[in-house]
């Protein structure tokens, strides 16, 4: 059960910065902000969840008891980390939706940090400080749904449009927190760790339902940004610089060997993914425009491509 338990955290962990890494690349094509904030905030709740592991490498010979099951562990990481996802996430949504408020943005954030530490230090009972430490995430998560609720009840069509493409992430991302609540619930106000052998109180450290939970932002992350790249494929920037040159110098001797190009080809195929028509090609290579129309149609034939577009296209992805 260990051994499963151990995969399967490497598991989500694994999507986790697959989707860290998918939206940080939506970000370096697009430069959305909000790509860039998602970026962080499922960096963060990596950390969050490798906090399992901390005990396992500093007090592997730790002795497990009944108040051990319900003890905190690494209340100021935990802390930490979960601010930090928060409020990524938060200002990804607010990015994303137009909304520019600090107050807006900083104040729940600061709401948690300080519900979380007097949770911790107030509460004497172990259950109910535990179950009361992390309730403080699904109230603030709960209070971010009901804000969205409402911009989607008073904002414009605009608005409504934006957050309708994502309905579907925001009713299961908000069933994942009401599953939440139960889980803590039962296993931290309920469930007698008494019963279970001791190599099972991992439950005591673990929330699935909160993994389901950022495993649904992780996917619909992963499809935005995978929109985002797939756009950028589909219509590649035209642009003239030193960069675009060094790039389309580095890719074209093996692109014009693979179909058979000649060098006067070459030379044309180079302008066209550089964005530039048959007129300023001919005018830059001090050729008749009828001559550059003869070479294109060659080059697209030889390339296999239907049209100018799907030639560059397939000339990046070489």
């Amino acid at each position: 059960m260990l051994s499963v338990l151990f995969y399967y955290t490497l598991g989500v962990m694994f999507v986790y910065m697959m989707a860290s890494a998918t939206s940080l690349s939506a970000y370096f094509v697009s430069h959305r902000k909000s790509f860039l904030l998602l970026t962080l905030c499922f960096v963060f709740y990596f950390i969050d969840v490798s906090l399992v592991f901390k005990d396992d490498f500093i007090t592997p010979t730790a002795i497990l008891n009944a108040s051990s099951f319900w003890d905190v562990g690494n209340p100021q990481a935990t802390i930490i980390s979960g601010a930090g996802m928060f409020l990524f996430l938060w200002l990804a949504i607010c990015s994303y939706l137009g909304k520019v408020n600090r107050v807006l943005v900083t104040a729940p954030i600061v709401a948690y940090i300080l519900a979380s530490l007097i949770a911790f230090n107030a509460i004497g009972n172990v259950q109910a400080r535990e179950f009361c430490f992390y309730s403080m995430r699904e109230v603030l998560l709960f209070w971010m749904a009901g804000v969205i609720a409402y911009w989607y009840a008073t904002g414009d069509e605009v608005l409504r449009a934006a957050l309708r493409r994502h309905r579907v992430a925001y009713w299961v991302s908000l069933a994942c927190t009401v599953g939440i609540v139960l889980e803590n619930v039962y296993f931290q106000l309920i469930f007698d760790p008494s019963t279970l052998p001791n190599d099972m109180w991992f439950f005591s450290e673990r929330n699935p339902m909160e993994n389901m939970l950022f495993l649904t932002l992780a996917v619909t992350t992963m499809r935005a940004a995978n929109e985002t790249l797939r756009l950028r494929y589909d219509a590649p920037p035209e642009r003239e610089d030193e960069a675009m040159e060094e790039s389309i110098a580095r890719v074209l001797p093996l692109y014009a060997k693979k179909n058979g190009l000649s060098k006067r080809e070459r030379d044309v195929i180079r302008l066209i993914v550089m964005g530039k028509d048959n007129q300023n090609i001919a005018s830059d290579l001090n050729l008749a425009l009828s001559t550059v129309k003869v070479h294109v149609h060659n080059i697209l034939k030889k390339t296999s491509q239907p049209d100018r577009h799907s030639l560059v296209r397939d000339f990046w992805s070489a």
